[in-house]
């Protein structure tokens, strides 16, 4: 992680490696500490502006060098776009641009001047600067198992330069601690299946709760036996590799001695799909390592959680399992039982999310929440529908899933609803029992959510869908690098930061 500094108040010693100055289309005039170091500078940054017609259109960056004795060694100007434009995601861009560009360059520390024109007049506030810190934190990230070892690179310190301390050093706190927590998630997605075993993630989950002060309970095969959960013994059997059952608690108790709200997230952890006997083509299928990203972010938003002090009870729920094609494997054709005693036909191996997630939904219940949210890389439909920016939502609470969709407008990471109606549920039944776990093609993102409502009863419930947003085929945005995304921390701690508030009013 970065070290970062601030400074209060703006002032220039003529020893910065590089200055970074933000600037906004339709601002070519200097202001402020801006201004007093294009003094320094002898007018430098002015005159290239000037003379190169720089325009600050979003991503636009240049850096100039100095010579001066009370100038800084380089200065660097960021282009930030249209304040009319700005949005959260726009922020997160800027700053992973910014941190980007300076790590191109080898440059070891660098000082940021937010001032005035960029905390107050471009309406940039507390509630989305964060976004900033942010990009400038998960542009750095890396994640390389090559052989040797490479000498440190990118950025080692930041010193912000603000006479708006108090806005500025909490967004920094802010943006710092949701781009651990995502890079906790990335961490986890990247590593090999062969690591990251349903065991493994129990102990990863252990080691959250041990730093983190969390309960944890952890169920092995012959405990998830035990409470006949079938639908998670039936996908783990064709593997080598045992399930888990993990449960995470935050904050136990307060629900009922302090009424705030109890929150329970469940995060599908397959933690390789081959699709099992309904084999999976070739061609993508590494990325499957990753079919464990739901579980990774509500791992990592029980630790942010923790670390923000969030004013909410939370279970975390993650059943653990590898998804293999071993001679004792599920079959098409084959019926489970699963934990609420329902059954299901199985039609396709490939899927087995929704089959542990009937499970882990059904033992939720038991918690006896005031909202179930679950994620998962569920369906590939949801990247035909919607792409791979933004995350599918459905549920059976239109509150709950208006306040995710909003918590996504002000965190930049998108999602969009998608309906369930009684005509879909008709769909899922089953001919010889009393579902399917597969539909068809049309519609299976909604086919599939419709199966995984029929296991939450009447409890408030939303289901995100990452299957699109959970992997980053390439960077397509400058805080992402190729390889996982981190998706889903920042939308949920937002989310649960809108239900605290509004549970306490």
């Amino acid at each position: 992680m970065i070290k970062t500094i601030l400074r209060k108040p703006v002032q220039f010693t003529g020893n910065e490696d590089v200055v970074v100055i933000p600037l906004f289309e339709g601002r070519r005039d200097l202001k402020g500490p801006a201004k007093k170091l294009d003094v320094l500078c002898r007018s430098g940054i002015s005159s290239y502006i000037k003379t190169t017609n720089f325009k600050p259109a979003l991503g636009k960056t240049a850096i100039i060098g100095f010579t001066q004795s009370k100038a800084p060694t380089h200065v660097m100007l960021l282009g930030m776009g249209k304040t009319s434009r700005l949005t959260p995601e726009i922020l997160t861009a800027a700053g992973g641009n910014a941190s980007r560009t300076l790590k191109s360059r080898g440059f070891k520390s660098c000082h940021l001047l937010l001032d005035e024109s960029f905390t107050g007049e471009s309406g940039v506030g507390n509630e989305s600067l964060y976004s900033f810190f942010k990009g400038f934190a998960l542009a750095h990230y890396t994640f390389s198992l090559k052989s040797g070892r490479a000498g440190v690179s990118g950025l080692r310190k930041v010193t912000v330069m603000s006479d708006d301390a108090g806005t500025v050093d909490a967004a920094i706190k802010k943006g710092k601690i949701i781009a651990e927590y995502a890079g906790f998630v990335r961490d986890l997605v990247n590593r090999p299946a062969d690591d990251v075993t349903p065991a493994m993630m129990a102990e990863e989950a252990r080691s959250l709760a041990t730093d983190h002060g969390l309960e944890c309970r952890v169920m092995d095969l012959k405990q998830i036996e035990k409470l006949k959960m079938g639908a998670v013994l039936a996908v783990a059997r064709g593997s080598r590799r045992e399930p888990r059952f993990v449960s995470l608690h935050y904050n136990k108790g307060t629900a009922a001695r302090n009424g705030v709200p109890k929150v329970c997230l469940v995060g599908k952890g397959v933690t390789f799909d081959s699709g099992g006997i309904s084999i999976k083509p070739w061609q993508g299928m590494n990325e499957m390592k990753g079919d464990m990203a739901g579980a990774a972010v509500v791992m990592s938003v029980l630790g942010a959680a923790a670390k923000f002090e969030l004013p909410v009870e939370i279970i975390g729920l993650l059943p653990c399992v590898e998804n293999m094609p071993d001679g004792i494997a599920i079959k098409p054709g084959d019926v489970i039982t699963t934990y609420s005693g329902k059954t299901i036909e199985i039609i396709s191996t490939d899927a087995e999310g929704r089959l542990i997630l009937s499970d882990a939904l059904t033992y939720a219940n038991e918690f006896k929440p005031d909202v179930i949210v679950d994620l998962a890389t569920l369906t590939g439909a949801v990247i035909i529908a919607l792409g791979t920016r933004i995350a599918g939502v459905l549920g059976n609470s239109q509150d709950e899933i208006d306040r995710l969709v909003a918590a996504s407008r002000t965190t930049g990471e998108s999602a969009w609803q998608l309906p369930i109606d009684d005509s879909f549920k008709e769909i899922i039944k089953g001919d010889i029992s009393d579902y399917k776990n597969f539909s068809g093609r049309d519609g299976s993102t909604i086919t599939a959510a419709a199966l995984l409502g029929e296991f939450v009863g009447s409890t408030p419930w939303v289901h995100v869908d990452i299957a699109g947003t959970f992997w980053a085929q390439n960077a397509k945005v400058p805080y992402q690098s190729k390889g996982a995304t981190g998706f889903g921390v920042d939308l949920m701690i937002a989310y649960l930061e809108s239900l605290a508030a509004e549970k306490t009013k």
